[in-house]
C-alpha cells in the first residue's frame, strides 16, 4: 500500500501511528489519483492519434507519460497540502484551481473527441467546399490556359505568315531582277560593227520605194498648205452642193406654183398662173444658179492649185530624200556615239541590277533574323505568362488537392465543425435548413456529455478529499503545523519587544546583528486572544 500512500501525499512515518482504518482511507484517496492520471495518459494518446496520420508513437508515449505525471503530481500536491483545519479561503483557492485545471483538461480532450466524432461530416463539408473552389480554379485555369494556347498559336501563325510574305517578296524581286540579266549580259562587242550595221539598215530602208525621208521645213510648209487647200475645197464643195440642191427645189416649187399647187416655199394653194410669188422664186433661183456657178469655178481653181501643191510636195520629198541620202554617210559617227552610250547604259543598268540582287540576298537573312527575334521575344513573353499562370493556379490547386486527400489542421477542423453545426450546407433544402437548430443542440449535448464525464473524473481526488471526514492522520499532520504557525505568530508579535535581546543572545556570533535589527524593524500587531 506504500504507493497508494505516496499518491495520497501521506508520509509513512506519520501514517504508521494511525489505525488500519485510517491507513485504508488514505490508500483509497491515493487510488483516486490514478483516475485522472490514466485519463490524461489516454487523452494525450487520443489527441496525438487524431492529429497525426502517422503519429511518432515513441514520442507520443513519452509525452503521454510526462503529461500523466504532471496531472498525477498536481493531484498529489493538492491532496498533500489540503488541510481540513486550515482557513476556508485557502481551501477554496485550492478547489478553484483544481476546477479550472479540470475544465481545461476536459476541454482539451473533449473538443478533439467531438472533432473525431464529427470528422466524417467535417471532412465531407470541407471537401465539398474545397471541391467547389477547386472546380472554379480549374475552370479559370483551363480558360486562361486556352487563352494562352490561342495566343501562342496566333504568334506562330503570324510568324509563319510573315515569313511566307518575306519569302514571296524576296523571290518575286529576285526573279524579276534575274530575268533582266540575260538581256543585259549581251554586251556590244564593237561599236564600229554596230555603226556599220545601222548604216546598212538605213541604206536598205532608204532604197525601199515606200521609204519616206524625214520632212524638212519646206516640206512641212507644203504639207500644211495642202491640208489647208483640202479643207477649203471640201468646204466649197459643200456650199456648191447646197446651192445645187436649193436650185433643184426652187425649180420644182416654181412648177407647182405655176400649176396652182402647194409647194415647199408657199404651202397655201392658189389659182394657176405666173403670179408675184412665181416671179419671186424665179428671181431667187437665178441668184442661186449664179452662186453655184461661182462656187464651181472656185472649186476648179482650188483643184488646180492642189495639183500644183502636190507637184511641189513631190519636189520637196525628192529633195528631202536626196538630203537624207547625202547626210547618211555623215551619220556613222552618230551611230558610234549611240553604240557607246547604249553600252554605258547597259553596263550601268547591269551593275545596278547586280547590286540590287546582292543587296536583296544580303537583306533577306537580316529580315528573317529580325522576324525570328520578334517571334522569340513574343515566345519569351508567352513563356513568362505561362509560368506566371502556373505559379498562380497550380500551387493553389495542388494545395487544395492535398488538403482534400490529407488531414485537416485544427483550425480548419474547428471552422469545419462550426460550419457543420451552425451553418447549413450551400446546397441545403428547406428541411435541412429547418433542422440546423437541432444539429446545434445535438452537437452541444454531445460535447457537454464528454466534457462533464471528463470534468467529474478529474475532480474525483479533490472531491473525495473534501467530502471525506478528517481523520487521525490529519490531526497528526495539523498538530505540528498548528504549533509552528502559533510560534511564528508569537514571534512576529514579540519581535519588537525582544529584538535587542535576541540580537545579542541568539545572534551573538554575528557582529552585524544589532545593525540588522535596527535596519529592519517589525511592526506586527499583537495576536488577538
Amino acid at each position: 500500500m506504500r504507493p497508494m500512500y505516496w499518491l495520497a501525499g501521506a508520509r509513512w512515518e506519520t501514517l504508521k501511528h494511525c489505525p488500519p482504518s485510517e491507513r485504508e482511507r488514505i490508500a483509497v484517496l491515493g487510488s483516486t489519483v490514478l483516475i485522472p492520471t490514466i485519463m490524461s495518459f489516454l487523452g494525450m494518446i487520443f489527441y496525438a492519434k487524431s492529429r497525426f496520420a502517422e503519429p511518432p508513437w515513441i514520442s507520443v508515449i513519452l509525452m503521454s507519460l510526462a503529461w500523466a505525471f504532471v496531472i498525477m503530481n498536481t493531484d498529489r500536491i493538492l491532496l498533500a497540502t489540503y488541510r481540513p483545519f486550515q482557513s476556508w479561503w485557502r481551501r477554496t483557492m485550492q478547489v478553484i484551481f483544481r476546477f479550472g485545471l479540470a475544465a481545461v483538461i476536459s476541454v482539451a480532450i473533449g473538443f478533439p473527441f467531438c472533432l473525431d466524432q464529427y470528422r466524417p461530416a467535417i471532412t465531407f463539408r470541407v471537401q465539398s467546399e474545397l471541391q467547389g473552389k477547386l472546380n472554379k480554379l480549374r475552370e479559370g485555369e483551363a480558360a486562361k490556359r486556352g487563352d494562352l494556347s490561342v495566343e501562342r498559336q496566333e504568334i506562330r501563325d503570324e510568324a509563319a505568315a510573315s515569313r511566307k510574305t518575306l519569302d514571296e517578296e524576296y523571290n518575286t524581286k529576285r526573279d524579276g531582277l534575274q530575268a533582266l540579266l540575260p538581256e543585259l549580259e549581251k554586251a556590244i562587242l564593237n561599236p564600229d560593227i554596230y555603226a556599220d550595221d545601222r548604216m546598212g539598215e538605213e541604206k536598205k530602208k532608204a532604197s525601199d520605194p515606200e521609204f519616206v525621208a524625214p520632212a524638212s521645213v519646206e516640206t512641212r510648209n507644203v504639207l500644211a498648205a495642202i491640208e489647208a487647200q483640202k479643207e477649203t475645197i471640201a468646204k466649197t464643195k459643200a456650199e456648191h452642193e447646197a446651192k445645187v440642191s436649193l436650185h433643184q427645189r426652187l425649180v420644182e416649187a416654181i412648177a407647182k406654183e405655176a400649176a396652182g399647187q402647194p409647194n415647199e416655199f408657199y404651202p397655201e394653194p392658189k389659182k394657176p398662173g405666173a403670179g408675184p410669188r412665181t416671179k419671186d422664186m424665179q428671181a431667187r433661183d437665178r441668184l442661186v444658179v449664179a452662186a453655184a456657178s461661182r462656187l464651181n469655178a472656185s472649186i476648179t481653181g482650188l483643184m488646180e492649185a492642189q495639183v500644183a501643191s502636190d507637184k511641189q510636195l513631190s519636189v520637196a520629198r525628192l529633195a528631202d530624200r536626196n538630203t537624207y541620202l547625202d547626210g547618211l554617210a555623215n551619220r556613222r559617227e552618230t551611230f558610234l556615239e549611240e553604240a557607246k552610250e547604249k553600252e554605258r547604259i547597259r553596263k550601268d543598268k547591269l551593275a545596278k541590277v547586280t547590286a540590287e540582287i546582292a543587296a536583296l540576298e544580303a537583306e533577306q537573312p537580316v529580315r528573317l533574323k529580325r522576324l525570328a527575334d520578334q517571334t522569340g521575344a513574343l515566345e519569351t513573353i508567352y513563356d513568362s505568362n505561362s509560368k506566371r499562370h502556373d505559379e498562380t493556379f497550380l500551387p493553389v490547386i495542388q494545395r487544395i488537392e492535398r488538403k482534400m486527400n490529407g488531414l485537416l489542421d485544427p483550425m480548419e477542423e474547428t471552422v469545419g465543425l462550426y460550419n457543420v453545426i451552425f451553418l447549413p450546407p450551400p446546397d441545403a433544402d428547406e428541411k435541412e435548413i429547418s433542422q440546423q437548430q437541432q444539429k446545434w443542440m445535438a452537437g452541444l449535448f454531445q460535447f457537454l456529455v464528454i466534457f462533464g464525464t471528463l470534468f467529474v473524473l478529474d475532480l474525483v481526488p479533490i472531491m473525495t478529499k473534501i467530502f471525506s471526514r478528517p481523520g487521525p492522520y490529519d490531526v497528526l499532520v495539523e498538530h505540528p503545523e498548528f504549533i509552528a504557525n502559533a510560534n511564528l505568530t508569537a514571534f512576529h508579535a514579540e519581535y519588537d519587544k525582544h529584538a535587542g535581546e535576541w540580537s545579542v543572545t541568539g545572534m551573538a556570533e554575528q557582529h552585524s546583528a544589532p545593525d540588522l535589527v535596527r535596519s529592519h524593524p517589525r511592526n506586527i500587531p499583537a495576536p488577538r486572544e
